[in-house]
């Protein structure tokens, strides 16, 4: 067997990665093994687990919450940044497009108070196309195959067509499909994926929030305001195929839309 085909096998093993999405059998189209199951549920407690300390090291005043002027976070326009962008800006609703650059405005502040080296333009590429599966003119349903999955074959495709090389492509395809663990490793999948997974937990959890200055959110909200959030995820509305990631996460929420700091409190 080839370097390459060993690769692909041992990438197939990691959940939730774009060659993962694609295996066959029983548990395909992001469908999870019993095991699986158990490690999404640990992932989601070790996020958990990451907003307590948070908290307790809030209320010690052991945080130091990291700022930035909005347009010091922005990527370099570069053709990937403009292909992706331009794809966005025509196949998402404004609800959703906004979710994605809050994503990734987030996920770029929280990158730099974590410390972690990611390259800004492929993090932005895979955050502004990271729920592409949830487009209104979607091919593939929910209810068919995990949205990260058939998200990532939208957002590679459309980045090949554009004549992008075959790496930048796969690994903006493997943040997109990693998103949905809950919790992504930086070490294991570089800071681009790490960061996606934040930024959209950040968002929709409001996981992380505490690291990022007041000031520096509500001036992403206003540029990129939050309303109707829920409803452009169909977080409450949408029929997921039974065993996949967002099914999991659907049902430990109780179908029901998270109270976030950014609802309680207005930050």
């Amino acid at each position: 067997m080839s370097v390459t085909a060993r690769d692909c096998r041992a990438s197939e093993r990691v959940m939730g990665s774009l060659n993962w999405g694609h295996r066959d059998g029983a548990y395909s189209k992001g469908r999870l093994t019993p095991l699986e199951h158990l490690k999404l549920v640990g992932n989601l407690v070790r996020t958990q687990l990451i907003e307590l300390g948070d908290s307790v090291k809030d209320r010690l005043d052991l945080l130091s919450p990291v700022s930035s002027e909005l347009e010091a976070l922005l990527p370099a326009e570069t053709g990937l940044v403009r292909d992706s962008l331009d794809f966005a800006v025509e196949t998402h609703d404004t609800r959703l497009l906004h979710h994605s650059w809050r994503t990734y405005l987030f996920g770029v502040l929280l990158g730099e108070y974590a410390d972690v080296p990611f390259d800004r333009e492929l993090l932005f590429s895979a955050a502004i196309l990271h729920d592409s599966g949830l487009i209104d003119d979607r091919e593939t349903q929910v209810h068919e195959c995990c949205f990260a999955i058939s998200g990532a074959d939208v957002a590679c495709n459309h980045l090949s067509s554009c004549g992008h090389d075959a790496d930048t492509v796969h690994r903006v395809g493997d943040a997109i499909a990693l998103h949905l663990n809950a919790y992504v490793s930086a070490r294991a999948h570089g800071g681009e994926a790490y960061l996606v997974n934040r930024g959209a937990m950040c968002d929709l959890f409001g996981a992380g929030h505490r690291r990022l200055a007041k000031s520096s959110v509500d001036e992403i909200m206003q540029k990129h305001p939050r309303d109707g959030v829920i409803e452009a995820l169909e977080f409450e509305t949408a029929r997921h195929l039974k065993g996949t990631r967002p099914y999991v996460l659907t049902k430990l929420t109780g179908g029901k839309a998270p109270k976030t700091a950014f609802d309680i409190y207005g930050v």
